[in-house]
């Protein structure tokens, strides 16, 4: 089993673990409910435009996480001309991110049998607060040995340092016994190649990059068994 030579299991937790495109939509539904805005899926199209523009922006490191979170809806807002406080927008927008169960099926069943035979972390880019309070939610704290979220640790994927600063913590000793597994080629692949460690890409949004290449590629995160 090739998994079998890996010590150390890097897991991104938006669309790895966590459902984050079902989270989303459900938080931008109520979003607009409070705006008294009617929802539909060009609005959240447009909202999604905006929003993966801004995080790309930081993870080219032009603008901060707080940037990306207070002016995409400002710059969303705008579209009916309404100037809003973003950051309190935001907040409301986590808030609603946090609720509810958006595990995959599968996930806890693939962590439980993982966790018995290696050491699990989380490398995510996400905010901080709400990254642990999904965790606490969906109830996977117990299967990790150390979450790394960027906002707290002081640098991002998919900057080499995110990861040496992970290597650092847990005490890696060689960089061929860890494995980055995650679903976005420009952060959580390029990190990893930055990084010279392997990378697993779970294919959920079914693009291609040829420029940037993952080790191994499976089509949802519990295939991972079957590495």
């Amino acid at each position: 089993m090739i998994l079998d030579k890996y010590k150390y299991l890097l897991f991104d937790l938006d669309d790895t673990l966590l459902d984050f495109g079902k989270a989303q939509v459900l938080a931008f539904k109520k979003l607009l409910e409070d705006e008294n805005i009617e929802y539909n899926d060009e609005l959240f199209e447009k909202y999604e435009t905006i929003n993966k523009s801004l995080w790309r922006s930081f993870e080219r490191g032009e603008i901060s996480n707080k940037e990306v979170t207070s002016e995409r809806f400002i710059r969303f807002f705008s579209l009916f001309d309404r100037k809003i406080d973003g950051s309190e927008v935001d907040n409301r927008y986590r808030g609603y991110l946090a609720e509810g169960n958006q595990l995959f099926d599968g996930i806890i069943e693939m962590l439980e049998k993982l966790s018995l035979t290696h050491k699990l972390y989380i490398a995510s880019n996400g905010i901080g607060i709400t990254q642990h309070t999904r965790l606490k939610n969906n109830n996977l704290n117990k299967y990790f040995e150390k979450i790394f979220i960027s906002e707290e640790i002081g640098s991002k994927k998919p900057d080499r340092e995110f990861f040496e600063i992970i290597f650092k913590e847990i005490c890696v000793k060689n960089k061929k016994e860890v494995l980055m597994i995650g679903d976005t080629f420009t952060s959580d692949i390029l990190g990893a190649n930055n990084a010279g460690i392997d990378s697993c890409l779970v294919d959920i949004h079914k693009i291609s990059n040829p420029e940037i290449v993952p080790t191994y590629k499976i089509e949802k995160t519990i295939d991972l068994l079957e590495l």
